[in-house]
């Protein structure tokens, strides 16, 4: 029996990691909804998700990234690993050096540089994925005062996390670590008869330190790209130093708080609509099979 129960644990949860890289087939799609949702990494069930890790275990060489998502994302992108892409749209492909320049830009909104109607529009960032257009996106117009590396001496322009959590690198990532966006294919599998989560694409987005500014969007990952850089970053469980968890299963596992945002195309407006709209995709999936 414990031989059984065991099988049954193996083979669900590597059914959930390869049917989340592997989604189904189109022809087994029987239904199917694009959802972006959005995490709050204020909260606590979200804060593992940028921990940063102390030099009291730097010796735990078990994971290569220890500065949380959004620095394993920046280190990947500045390594070559994979590229980005421009939020608004996906066939523009963005470096590490683009991605600087952008930085530069939404710093510079902040001196009154930039176009502050650029960002995630008068909803707060409720609106659909597409989004507006944010401008020439790659011209300097207001000074950089992003670099901690120079100022406090934290170590090597390749250093991108200091001893005790500090942060050495090219700017400040304090901005990219309050607010992610993720899109996703909700698919009722009709073989398996089952709800897949078939991520796609991770959004990086932008808010200002004076809570005044609107939010803006940074760039987008396409999820098949980082999954490699995910399962070699760590997710610090915060009760048992012996249960930590790679970013990828944090997201396949669904170790997280998020709500939705955009469902298909139909934006949502208020947090009320956005646990209505996912409760009717939960009863959906549990009705859809009924006898």
């Amino acid at each position: 029996m414990q031989r059984l129960i065991l099988f049954s644990f193996l083979f669900l949860a590597f059914g959930l990691q390869a049917f989340a890289q592997f989604p189904p087939r189109q022809d087994d799609h029987f239904w199917r909804r694009k959802v972006v949702n959005r995490i709050d990494l204020n909260e606590k069930i979200n804060a593992p998700l940028i921990k940063r890790e102390s030099q009291y275990y730097t010796d735990n060489s078990t994971y290569t990234e220890k500065e949380g998502l959004v620095m394993a994302l920046f280190t990947g992108l500045k390594k070559g690993k994979f590229v980005a892409y421009h939020p608004d749209s996906l066939n523009v492909a963005l470096s590490y050096d683009n991605i600087l320049q952008r930085i530069q830009t939404f710093e510079g909104s902040l001196s009154g540089g930039g176009d502050f109607d650029a960002g995630m529009g008068d909803s707060g960032g409720f609106d659909d994925f597409e989004g507006d257009d944010f401008g020439d996106d790659f011209v300097d117009d207001g000074d950089d005062w992003g670099e901690f590396g120079d100022d406090l001496d934290l170590g090597g322009e390749d250093d991108l996390g200091g001893a005790m959590g500090g942060f050495s690198g090219d700017f400040d990532p304090g901005p990219f670590e309050n607010v992610i966006h993720f899109v996703e294919n909700r698919i009722f599998d009709k073989n398996r008869s089952d709800m897949v989560y078939d991520i796609e694409f991770i959004e990086i987005i932008w808010t200002d330190p004076g809570e005044t500014l609107p939010e803006k969007r940074l760039c987008t990952f396409r999820y098949k790209d980082v999954m490699e850089t995910l399962e070699q970053s760590q997710w610090k469980n915060r009760f048992n130093d012996a249960q930590y968890r790679t970013l990828r299963e944090v997201f396949e596992l669904r170790l997280f708080h998020s709500f939705i945002t955009d469902v298909s195309g139909v934006g949502v407006r208020t947090l009320d609509e956005a646990e209505l709209r996912r409760q009717q995709i939960v009863e959906f999936e549990h009705h859809l099979w009924s006898y």
